[in-house]
């Protein structure tokens, strides 16, 4: 019933959660997660998965998707944009553009769209916003 504070675990193992949205079930609105992700109903709204993201056979997301990791069998209409290795097996069917560090395609899956491979993805997020100049010396770039 009560936790001493000698046997709690820190809030970083917690987020390690799993989370299921099972077929049959449907969500309209965003999804957002720091645990691992999977996805057996349809989602219309954008998913964020600070880990693993798999979408299932009967998965169905209409809207983006942001992920560290991801595996699709399902269906996903919108952007993918996956930090580490994205895996497309091959039942998936892809409308919309790809952005991941690496991806793997199995036989059979369908992309309508733009598949781009970048290791600045890996890369902290203010990683992006700077810039070397000559003599090894960085200046942040202002838009």
């Amino acid at each position: 019933m009560f936790i001493s504070k000698k046997t709690e675990k820190p809030v970083q193992t917690r987020s390690s959660s799993f989370n299921l949205i099972a077929n049959g079930t449907e969500i309209a609105g965003d999804v957002t997660t720091t645990g691992d992700l999977r996805i057996d109903g349809r989602i219309t709204g954008n998913v964020s998965c600070t880990a693993k993201l798999v979408v299932g056979d009967s998965g169905d997301i209409t809207g983006n998707i942001h992920c560290c990791s991801g595996e699709i069998s399902g269906t996903v209409q919108g952007q993918i944009t996956a930090k580490e290795v994205l895996q497309l097996n091959q039942s998936a069917l892809i409308q919309g553009d790809i952005e991941a560090m690496r991806f793997i395609v199995e036989d059979g899956a369908s992309i309508n769209g733009r598949c781009t491979t970048s290791r600045s993805l890996a890369l902290p997020e203010h990683a992006a916003d700077i810039k070397l100049i000559s003599y090894g010396k960085t200046e942040a770039v202002t838009d």
